[in-house]
């Protein structure tokens, strides 16, 4: 999550739980966050910076075990389906433009901005 759109719903709960069981921690936390994602989008290895958050989220459970409530929350929140929604089956796109002619195609949500 820490290389997609999920980015800041993931850095702003993580951060979030840090400064409420380890407040004195929570800005270095958001700082290592901030690290390992430029690690993932720089094409470093996921399986390393999820070992290492696995090794923290850890030790802040062993903490306070009162944490993990939020975390199972937070977690919940962060894979749970976009707007209940689901799409199934095939999808088949076909578009032809001519011309000056533009086409713009989506599955699902799309944003066009044409700023002349």
């Amino acid at each position: 999550m820490l290389a997609t759109d999920a980015w800041e719903q993931t850095r702003r709960g993580v951060t979030t739980l840090w400064r409420r069981f380890r407040p004195e921690a929570a800005e270095e936390i958001d700082g290592l966050l901030s690290r390992s994602r430029a690690t993932l989008l720089a094409g470093g290895e996921p399986v390393g910076v999820e070992s290492e958050w696995q090794l923290r989220l850890g030790a802040l459970l062993a903490q306070h075990p009162d944490a993990a409530a939020e975390l199972a929350s937070l977690l919940s929140e962060l894979t749970a389906e976009p707007s209940g929604q689901t799409i199934s089956g095939g999808v088949h796109l076909k578009a032809h433009a001519e011309g000056s002619g533009q086409v713009y195609q989506s599955v699902r949500d799309q944003t066009v901005n044409n700023y002349r």
